[in-house]
């Protein structure tokens, strides 16, 4: 993954987006500022804060629907198996936006990621 300010974060009324780290003191990584509605602003603010917890949560995704067994899965269900790899091959795709790396495409793997040996 590509290097980030650690999740979870949050965004003050003010515009300050803070870094909560688990284990850590919260930290201050910028200031947002735009115009529009307050919901719209508001809205903005959630989807900004979540970006690092979703981004950490699609490569665990992807991490997990590379296993052979969920792969066999997948491809043996003709009821999810169309709908399924459209999931995948979306969220592999926002990984690749967000980290700036190239990924294998699904359901190929990085054969260097070792994290569910």
């Amino acid at each position: 993954m590509a290097r980030y300010t650690p999740g979870p974060w949050k965004m003050r009324p003010s515009g300050e987006l803070w870094s909560y780290s688990r284990g850590e003191a919260p930290v201050e990584i910028g200031t947002m500022s735009w115009g529009g509605r307050q919901e719209e602003r508001d809205g903005n603010a959630r989807i900004i804060a979540g970006a690092a917890d979703l981004s950490e949560s699609l490569d665990e995704l992807m991490l997990i629907v590379a296993q052979p067994e969920i792969i066999e899965a997948i491809f043996n269900c003709d009821r999810i198996s169309a709908k399924s790899k459209l999931i995948i091959e979306n969220a592999r795709a926002t990984l690749e936006e967000v980290t700036g790396k190239k990924l294998p495409e699904w359901p190929k793997n990085d054969p260097n990621d070792k994290r569910l040996e």
